[in-house]
């Protein structure tokens, strides 16, 4: 998804981990995440200061993944229940208990609490980077 950029961190000490990070402009940090700032999406994406991320880059992950906070698949618990079920359940042949954001929800996931456009759209994809473990962050000058 154009918008969001995911990197693999050369950290030997923490296992190479990728990470996704918002690509945002100075005036706003978050990018296409903005679409789910003020939804209860929005306290689910870590701010880091741009410092960080730039040592996290360089070899140095340790701050940066203090400050990440949980693991991607149990921030998708805290999501409301209307905004974690699947948009298309109830006509899809493939639902099930499954459907909801975490380590096992399919990759048809379409998120829910949204109308289709473009939250739904940035959602579904955050989710599937959640799914196979990448945080997602919005990396911020000021924070």
């Amino acid at each position: 998804m154009t918008g969001l950029v995911v990197v693999k961190l050369p950290d030997e000490h923490w296992g190479y981990p990728r990470i996704a990070r918002a690509v945002g402009s100075d005036s706003d940090p978050w990018g296409v995440l903005a679409v789910l700032r003020e939804t209860p999406w929005g306290s689910l994406f870590p701010r880091v200061s741009h410092y960080t991320f730039d040592q996290a880059l360089r070899g140095h992950a340790t701050p940066l993944m203090r400050e990440l906070g949980p693991p991607p698949t149990a921030l998708a618990r805290r999501l409301p229940i209307a905004h974690a079920r699947c948009r298309d359940a109830t006509g899809c042949l493939n639902s099930g208990p499954k459907c909801v954001p975490g380590p096992e929800v399919p990759e048809c996931w379409t998120g829910g609490g949204f109308p289709p456009g473009p939250a739904a759209e940035v959602a579904s994809y955050v989710v599937r980077l959640w799914k196979e473990g990448v945080p997602v962050v919005v990396v911020d000058r000021e924070a």
